[in-house]
């Protein structure tokens, strides 16, 4: 699929692009819906994965949170130590996989993923989202979603966001398996809205942030 090839050149030759097009597709919002996910965010220990081109990561280690990231692309570590070097800031970064995170059980309070991969749908990341979460950690998606019946809008929203019936009802799916407590919220009012997914993990409480 070619959208799917675009994708994969955005995280690799063509990630210094990757915050361009971010913005030009979101027509400069993309920032805005990436950030809704503090709003969410429980407890001192977060886990971003997927940072991508690290802005979030660095908005993070710059409002003094004990974040880190992990990322499969090297291609975006570069990027984003450079930022984090530029900003002067620390965070803790590893390449790896969802599937296989490098880190202890109950290592982290949140979990986030703004605009996640595909290993969203893969019920082995889940469990590994669950096995290092803490007791009443939560796990934090961010995506958005066409709240208009403009067809023109709706036409170029399919162009930058082409709909994939098949993968949501694998995030779905995965959702379910998983022994998190699932819940949704939608943030803004325009015409595109931001959904952020939480699953709670039961146990203790763990302190608002």
């Amino acid at each position: 699929m070619l959208y799917t090839f675009l994708y994969r050149q955005l995280y690799t030759r063509f990630a210094w692009a990757y915050d361009g097009v971010s913005w030009l597709v979101s027509l400069g919002h993309w920032g805005g819906w990436r950030r809704a996910a503090l709003d969410f965010v429980v407890g001192a220990d977060v886990l971003e994965v997927g940072f991508g081109t690290g802005e979030l990561l660095a908005e993070m280690a710059g409002r003094g949170m004990a974040v880190t990231g992990l990322e499969a692309s090297a291609a975006m570590h570069t990027i984003t130590t450079r930022k984090l070097t530029a900003g002067q800031l620390s965070a803790p970064r590893v390449q790896g996989f969802a599937q296989q995170l490098p880190f202890a059980h109950a290592s982290f309070d949140t979990i986030l993923a703004t605009f996640p991969a595909g290993f969203v749908t893969d019920p082995a990341a889940h469990k590994e989202f669950v096995r290092v979460l803490r007791p009443r950690g939560r796990l934090i998606f961010v995506d958005v979603t066409l709240s208009t019946d403009n067809p023109l809008f709706r036409f170029f929203y399919s162009l930058a966001f082409p709909p994939s019936p098949k993968a949501a009802a694998r995030f779905a799916e995965a959702l379910d398996e998983s022994s998190l407590q699932i819940s949704r919220r939608v943030v803004g009012d325009g015409p595109v809205q931001v959904v952020v997914t939480l699953g709670e993990k039961a146990g203790a409480s763990v302190p608002a942030v």
